[in-house]
């Protein structure tokens, strides 16, 4: 048992130990304070503010606080680079007194980070490939670790960061433009210190196309000088994404692939699956595919593409390359590309065009085309522009009908009357140019043995109309083409038509709809002397 002086001195020593923790919880406070403050103001380069800030130490190290506000460089014309409404953290007591401020848990309410304007300067495309792989490669693992070694301990350490509700907003260099917004469901960021780079698993809203992304890599060490050369990636996942929220387009896709490099520059390579795409005006869906390469500038949205490789219902594959950039003064993003296609089928790339289940045309196609989508709010295919050039082989027409009368021209082009015989391929080329909804051809040149078909005119994509003029050229003469009196009158009328080295030439019109076209003689151009 304790004699009475052994109780007098068990006595003082609890007294003392309640005097020195007394003491700790009266400067703990203070110095977690201090020591956050001077962190974030020497790393963020900025000023910052917290409201309310509590350290208890029973039962366990606790730390909550409120208003936690940092203003990058001081500025107050800007929002504040990170809001915080709330937070608390599970810490050890040795993590918060002596060392590095050491977290063990940070649960956060509402997180807003908006990071300031800026952006890639001139034309992303115009940069040579060096420079390109340069700005988007992944940094070497071992020059890594030096330049950690070399970087001073880090004065925070948070094993684990957990977000609900955050939001991230991207200002753009125009100030009478609203910033790029993402709202982060969920957000866990683990062994986040300023001398590292920090591991985290998102999941957040993208607003057009709709859907969610999920995202898992790395983010960081923040760049003091510059936040938007910060280093981040990731791969990510992109499921179900509502297409019709673009005007003029619809389906779903998803997307798979990875993104690194820093927020100024980020280089995306992935992969998209689109299984009922469709293009409004023709309301077809088609299964559309994807490989892409891409550099996206994470400041202000605009995005590089060399090169897109698309798939569509599995034969059909078309090459792009240029840019979806921001337009001045207009809303939304300029698409401008390159397209070139040199291995597809003709019925499929007319799905995307022709409203009827029953292509007119089949066949195999090239094109290389340029492809203009300017910003705005009209549908897709009010706004869209191209200018090209197509070839089409081995092409049959699909309606009975239609290829009937090809066949027929084919056999009288040749100076075969008889009705009977095997059915003709034809060979289209022709230089194109499309805006304002309406397709114009400058030169269509349509070929079947014996005859040749010379026209120029236009397809007006709404309401599926065809306007055509041109010369029918055949080999033969009129009368050869012909039998019974009909022979007799051609051979009056063949002065009219000749063709120079032989044959005739005849002026047509081409009208109607691709489901039911009409041609005839164009008669006031047939009268017409040199027509």
């Amino acid at each position: 048992m304790l004699t009475r002086r052994g109780w007098v001195a068990a006595g003082v020593i609890l007294a003392a130990l309640v005097a020195i923790l007394a003491s700790l919880i009266t400067r703990v406070t203070p110095h977690v304070r201090d020591a956050a403050v001077n962190a974030l103001n020497d790393r963020f380069d900025s000023q910052t503010e917290l409201a309310t800030l509590q350290v208890s130490i029973f039962p366990r190290p606790e730390v909550s606080g409120t208003g936690l506000v940092i203003r990058h460089q001081g500025r107050r014309d800007v929002p504040p680079l990170i809001t915080i409404e709330s937070f608390s953290a599970s810490a050890g007591l040795v993590g918060l007194l002596w060392g590095p401020l050491h977290l063990h848990t940070v649960d956060l309410e509402g997180l807003q980070i908006h990071v300031p304007p800026g952006g890639l300067k001139g034309q992303g495309m115009g940069l040579s490939k060096r420079d390109q792989a340069d700005a988007t490669v992944e940094p070497d693992p071992a020059k890594v670790e030096k330049a950690k070694a070399r970087r001073d301990r880090s004065p925070i350490v948070i094993d684990a960061i957990r977000s609900k509700a955050a939001r991230l907003e991207i200002a753009t260099d125009d100030p009478g433009k609203l910033p790029r917004v993402f709202e982060i469901h969920d957000l866990a960021m683990d062994d986040f210190g300023f001398d590292r780079a920090a591991s985290f698993d998102a999941v957040l809203t993208n607003w057009k196309p709709a859907g969610e992304i999920h995202a898992k890599g790395t983010f960081g060490p923040w760049n003091t000088a510059d936040p938007r050369m910060t280093p981040l990636g990731a791969d990510y996942t992109f499921a179900n994404a509502k297409l019709d929220t673009i005007k003029g387009i619809g389906g779903t896709l998803s997307s798979t692939g990875r993104f690194h490099g820093v927020l100024e520059r980020i280089r995306v390579d992935g992969i998209t699956d689109t299984p009922d795409f469709m293009v409004d005006v023709a309301g077809q869906p088609v299964h559309l595919r994807t490989k892409f390469t891409a550099i996206v500038d994470g400041t202000n949205g605009n995005t590089w593409l060399d090169p897109v490789e698309a798939t569509l219902l599995d034969h059909s594959r078309i090459l792009a390359r240029g840019e979806v950039v921001r337009s001045e003064d207009v809303k939304g993003r300029q698409v401008k590309l390159q397209v070139t296609i040199e291995d597809a089928r003709v019925e499929e790339i007319l799905r995307l065009a022709i409203k009827s289940t029953r292509m007119p045309l089949t066949g195999g196609m090239k094109l290389e085309t340029s492809f203009l989508l300017p910003a705005g709010d009209a549908d897709v295919p009010q706004r869209l522009q191209l200018d090209g050039a197509f070839a089409i082989k081995q092409a049959r027409f699909t309606q009975y009908n239609v290829q009937q009368r090809i066949d027929t021209l084919s056999r009288r082009g040749k100076g075969n009357t008889d009705d009977s015989g095997p059915s003709v391929v034809s060979n289209l080329t022709g230089r194109f140019v499309m805006k304002d909804g309406r397709i114009r051809f400058h030169s269509l040149t349509f070929a079947v043995p014996g005859s040749v078909v010379q026209l120029a005119g236009s397809y007006t994509l709404k309401s599926e109309q065809l306007d055509f003029d041109g010369h029918l050229l055949l080999d033969a003469s009129l009368h050869e083409t012909m039998t019974g009196y009909k022979s007799i009158l051609a051979r009056v009328a063949q002065p009219f038509f000749r063709r120079k080295g032989g044959g005739s030439r005849l002026p047509i019109r081409v009208s109607g709809t691709p489901d039911h076209p009409a041609f005839g003689l164009d008669v006031k151009k047939a009268l017409t002397p040199g027509n």
